[in-house]
């Protein structure tokens, strides 16, 4: 197991509550975008945008932790493990994605995408944008922490999904003596391709996907000259959330006023 017992059981607690949360969330932005006018692109931000999104990270998180709960002990199966990369990868597209669909909100509520510059211009984390926000979201989004997180985490793995290596979570977490019997049996699979053998494919992808633990982080490109660190996943998409609702609550209570 990857976590203490303590730790698995945070994690789960946390999970269930922050899962509540973000319905919360995404019923408050149904509830403010839903009496707009219908033919709007502020509404369709809101409701198309923000709310689907605020439910699609919900159900990623959801997913994850049901595929590849914290006190797994075994190596992941290859399509279960397949299926936590999908959704992580759902959770790290519409993670960045809903902050510009609250830059949009804002600049649509208040006629500022000519004031700014145009399109190419609208985010929170663009001074642009973020200038003419009000003071609280101002300040919120400038913080170092807050900063730091977008430029090396949110933004990093979306570009990477989106242009180059998407993130992933290696199979499993080999001793030294796994990690040669996996590298023999990776040659085996070569040669029971070329020579069609089927059946001993199967065998050897068994026995493979048998060796180690459970990895439980995930990363993008490691041949960059800067490659990103691992990153624990149950910890971070949880993490994920909480800045998501912490930010999305401030966001609903100031957007509507100009700075």
């Amino acid at each position: 197991m990857a976590y203490t017992l303590e730790q698995v059981e945070h994690f789960n607690g946390e999970c269930h509550r922050i899962l509540h949360e973000l319905e919360q969330l995404q019923l408050r932005i149904v509830a403010q975008g839903q009496p707009l006018d219908p033919e709007s692109r502020l509404r369709e931000h809101l409701l198309h945008g923000a709310a689907r999104r605020v439910g699609a990270i919900r159900r990623a998180i959801q997913n994850i932790y049901a595929l590849f709960p914290p006190e797994t002990e075994r190596p992941l199966q290859r399509d279960v493990l397949a299926d936590v990369n999908i959704n992580l990868h759902a959770h790290v597209m519409n993670l960045y994605g809903l902050y510009d669909n609250w830059a949009w909100a804002y600049v649509l509520q208040h006629n500022l995408e000519e004031v700014i510059g145009g399109r190419r211009r609208v985010g929170l984390f663009i001074e642009a944008t973020r200038n003419r926000l009000p003071t609280e979201l101002r300040e919120y989004l400038s913080l170092r922490q807050t900063t730091e997180w977008h430029q090396n985490y949110a933004k990093s793995f979306r570009d990477a999904l989106a242009h180059r290596i998407p993130p992933y979570i290696p199979p499993a977490l080999l001793t030294p003596e796994e990690g040669t019997r996996h590298n023999e049996l990776e040659l085996e699979k070569v040669q029971c391709i070329t020579n069609r053998r089927w059946e001993r494919l199967e065998e050897v992808w068994t026995e493979q996907g048998g060796l180690g633990a459970p990895c439980p982080y995930f990363l993008h490109a490691y041949t960059e000259e800067t490659p990103p660190r691992p990153v624990y996943l149950h910890p971070q998409v949880l993490s994920d959330a909480m800045a998501v609702i912490e930010f999305g609550d401030l966001f609903l209570e100031h957007w509507r006023r100009s700075a």
